[in-house]
């Protein structure tokens, strides 16, 4: 519980921090009067996948274009950055513009710590050419967060294994994801070199990632993460269950190995198939020779009622206490337009806006990536499967969640909690945390 005591007093210290911040900017002191460009400080942690000093070079490209505004960059590690985000926000001494999730953070939202992007420059006009996945950084009626890029699961396939063991598609529903999964394990075991047919990222060293997977599963099964109004846990259900036990029977019939990395297994040939954003393709293209023609991307196969999955990536939000928030709105224009979004492709960022409201040499440069890789094909078939609905439930109680999830799905999923019970904690911890919001 002492993480749900930290998380609120937190939430008590933005929305202090903020009532402050608004008396001073409408007594005037929110204004900037000095000579020179504006200056705007940008913390963010590094989003561009597997080349951290993206970011820098992202930052010095806006700084040369124009000489109105002045970004200061300040880069933080993934492990700690938004704490320390949330720390300086919430003492009066955080950035202008940062890095977050997309879904938003509800602790922002309701403390009145963000600027909606109306008060930055943004038109109606400007906000809808983006997908309708947008929605998830609404809240009460207006839009606070510009995604940079979206991710969604899809299912990762070593090509090179599956023709070797006679599939040449990879699988399409539950059903075929388990037997050709059993096959592989079984048949790589008889021929002397186990290979694991399946795992799921997060039963390995990679605890957070289970999470998000997770997530997928218990959509294909019908499942939600709370009531539509966000009062109640809602995965000690049906569909909870209908997930938890399928993901179960690929570690009780020895299909799955626990504690296999699963991206480092795929890598090196040892994992036929795993599920987890699109972005992790960057990872595994680090893997040189070893990957290199041997893998692609599928949508997720479907389960019991749809093919649904977990939907996530970055997005860029404004202080309200900022003193200039032309120019941290000049800046995130910039930042997250089409011409950039469309270079995130380049580690597999999905492209957040609408085609057909783009500039066309825009359209013609995402059309031409899409062209030049197949994968493109299925991560967007996945995107069409998706809505906003899971995203804009996990803000709610998020961390409590987060928190639980990782240790009881696990735990269930390993056999060391029985399926009810472990679904049932969750619920009970993350109650705890939706009654206090």
């Amino acid at each position: 519980m002492a993480p749900l005591r930290r998380r609120a007093a937190v939430a008590v210290s933005l929305a202090s921090a903020f009532a402050l911040a608004a008396s001073a900017c409408a007594s005037g002191s929110g204004s900037s009067g000095s000579a020179g460009p504006t200056t705007v400080k940008f913390w963010s942690m590094p989003y561009w996948i597997g080349q951290d000093g993206k970011v820098k070079e992202l930052v010095d490209e806006f700084n040369a274009s124009q000489d109105k505004v002045k970004v200061e960059l300040t880069l933080l590690e993934w492990k700690d950055g938004r704490d320390k985000i949330k720390q300086a926000v919430a003492a009066g001494k955080g950035p202008d513009v940062w890095l977050m999730n997309n879904g938003l953070d509800l602790d922002y939202l309701k403390s009145g710590a963000l600027t909606p992007l109306d008060k930055l420059g943004y038109t109606a006009a400007d906000t809808g050419r983006f997908l309708p996945l947008a929605k998830v950084n609404e809240y009460e009626g207006k839009m606070y967060g510009v995604p940079l890029s979206f991710d969604v699961g899809v299912l990762l396939y070593r090509t090179d294994i599956l023709q070797q063991y006679g599939f040449t598609a990879p699988p399409k529903t539950w059903d075929e994801l388990k037997s050709t999964a059993a096959a592989i394990t079984t048949k790589s075991a008889e021929a002397g070199k186990k290979v694991s047919g399946w795992q799921f990222k997060g039963m390995d060293d990679h605890l957070n990632a289970i999470n998000s997977v997770w997530e997928s599963f218990l959509c294909q099964a019908g499942g939600a993460l709370t009531t539509a109004d966000f009062k109640t846990s809602t995965q000690n259900t049906e569909a909870g269950r209908t997930a938890m036990d399928y993901m179960r029977s690929f570690y009780t019939e020895k299909i799955s190995p626990t504690g296999t990395s699963a991206l480092n297994g795929f890598i090196s040939g040892d994992v036929a198939m795993f599920p987890f954003n699109q972005s992790v393709i960057a990872n595994i293209k680090l893997g040189g020779a070893k990957t290199e023609g041997k893998w692609a991307v599928a949508p997720m196969p479907v389960g019991p009622k749809s093919g649904c999955s977990m939907v996530g990536g970055q997005s860029l939000v404004a202080g309200s206490a900022g003193k200039n928030p032309g120019g941290a709105g000049a800046f995130m224009r910039w930042l997250a337009s089409p011409e950039r979004s469309a270079r995130y492709m380049e580690y597999h960022g999905i492209f957040p806006y609408d085609l057909g409201k783009v500039d066309p040499a825009v359209k013609a440069t995402v059309d031409g990536k899409v062209k030049a890789d197949p994968n493109w094909n299925a991560i967007f078939e996945q995107l069409g499967r998706n809505t906003p609905d899971l995203l804009l439930q996990d803000r709610h109680a998020f961390q409590a969640r987060w928190d639980a999830q990782k240790a009881n799905i696990v735990a269930g999923v390993n056999g060391q909690a029985p399926v009810d019970k472990a679904l049932k904690t969750i619920d009970d911890l993350v109650g705890q945390a939706l009654a206090k919001e």
